[in-house]
């Protein structure tokens, strides 16, 4: 259940260090529903999978362990605390169909196009998992419009090298865009006629339920403390089990914190960010907010991602000052003040904080545009699939398929980013201190001032 508000006042985890790590419950969260979720046993005994142990129960590993149990392969899935409960339960809820830059891969062969390809054919993943196996996940086809309060040429670029692609996107303006947000603070902006929101916490616990059916088996609470060979398979233990598998991938956040492999954990830079939900706002209101119900970002800033979910509440995320995450109110009121200026239909409406919560990102890169997830192989049948960044919604569902495509061929040379050794990154934490110390203050700055 997502945390309550009375009076004004939203719930607080009690713990302030838990929002500075990303590490408040995921019950906190707005995406959680009010009816209790499933709770997977923890791992007791010892047992076998004939091919394959998934460890981390996110978009990634969800996905993996759904689409090898579709190809009727044995598969266990561990999780530390309760699917979806870490970073892949707490993002914004955009589905983006298109990728941020090309340019990380123009170093592979071919630029990148086999992978691209294979991108673009399933960028619908998300909304096509949710439709075969009927999942309850407030999944929503509305598009996206990134918005801007000026034509941009590397906008314009975006459209063209998109619509080269095959998607549909137009560049808008004036009253087309006015139509679409409900607001003229705009006046210029990408629709994108792809893409749209999600609730990633009911869609991860969704793709776990679906694996199940199928014959997977699931365990939470179920930490994993050693994995260790055994002959030509390895033998993964917790604190109350442990399974045997030729093959073990990892698909854990960043994998911070875990004791088994532990130079996984340097390879990423960490970056925490705060999530928001309203209360449910009146239908009359909602039909003068943003009309088309697209997941709306703003460039260049990207400081408060929209989307409006089914409920009829207002979702967004955004990047917390430092040592200062757990202010709820903080970041409720440059939300609000965001609204109040930009959508006019929500002048003297009562605006209330349903819930707020933090998450922690892994990113492979300091850069955004650059951060693409990462495959390492760690030993010899152990890969790991990390470092999702903020790209997690349909980028986890991808490449968990791609893997299983990948294992079940036994072709790890055909995967299509690199797999690469685990290597440490230099001055990871520099990257936080970046974005939480320096641009986002002021982004905040210039947007008060209206100079975004």
């Amino acid at each position: 259940m997502s945390a309550s508000q009375q009076q004004g006042q939203v719930a607080v985890y009690p713990a302030a260090d838990a929002y500075e790590a990303g590490v408040v419950p995921i019950r906190f969260s707005g995406w959680p529903q009010p009816a209790p979720a499933p709770v997977y046993a923890a791992l007791s005994g010892d047992c076998e999978a004939d091919v394959v142990v998934v460890v981390g129960a996110g978009l990634a590993g969800a996905s993996l362990t759904l689409h090898l149990a579709e190809r009727g392969v044995s598969v266990v899935l561990l999780e530390a605390d309760q699917p979806a409960s870490g970073a892949s339960g707490r993002n914004a809820g955009h589905v983006q169909p298109y990728l941020g830059s090309l340019e990380a891969l123009q170093d592979l062969p071919n630029q990148g196009r086999d992978f691209i390809d294979y991108f673009v054919e399933r960028r619908n993943i998300v909304f096509d998992i949710n439709q075969k196996y009927d999942l309850a996940a407030d999944t929503e086809r509305c598009g996206l419009v990134d918005a801007a309060n000026r034509k941009h040429a590397a906008l314009g670029r975006k459209a063209r090298l998109w619509q080269g692609l095959g998607y549909a996107v137009e560049e808008v303006g004036g009253a087309r865009l006015q139509e679409l947000l409900g607001t003229s603070a705009y006046d210029y902006g990408l629709h994108w006629q792809e893409g749209g929101r999600v609730n990633p916490y009911l869609f991860t616990q969704g793709m776990v339920a679906a694996a199940t059916r199928l014959g997977a088996r699931v365990h939470g609470n179920s930490c994993v403390l050693a994995c260790e060979r055994e002959g030509a398979q390895w033998r993964l233990r917790t604190a109350t089990g442990s399974v045997r598998a030729a093959r073990v991938v990892l698909c854990t956040n960043g994998h911070v914190g875990n004791p088994f492999f532990p130079e996984l954990a340097r390879t990423q830079f960490p970056l925490l960010a705060c999530g928001l939900a309203t209360r449910p706002l009146p239908a009359e209101v909602m039909a003068q907010i943003n009309p088309a119900r697209v997941a709306l970002m703003q460039y260049p800033a990207g400081l408060y991602p929209l989307v409006i979910d089914g409920r009829g509440r207002l979702i967004t995320a955004t990047i917390p000052g430092s040592g200062q995450a757990q202010d709820a109110q903080r970041y409720f009121a440059y939300f609000l003040r965001y609204l109040r200026r930009t959508f006019p239909a929500l002048a003297g409406v009562p605006i209330e904080l349903e819930s707020y919560w933090t998450g922690m990102t892994a990113n492979s890169s300091s850069a955004y545009e650059a951060a693409y997830p990462q495959f390492y192989r760690v030993d010899e049948g152990v890969l790991a699939l990390l470092n999702l960044g903020s790209w997690g919604n349909v980028m986890g569902p991808l490449l968990g398929l791609h893997l299983a495509e990948v294992l079940l061929a036994d072709r790890p040379d055909q995967l299509l980013l690199p797999l690469r050794e685990p290597r440490a990154v230099r001055c990871a934490g520099l990257f936080e201190t970046k974005i939480r110390r320096v641009l986002i203050p002021a982004a905040r700055l210039a947007d008060r001032l209206g100079l975004v």
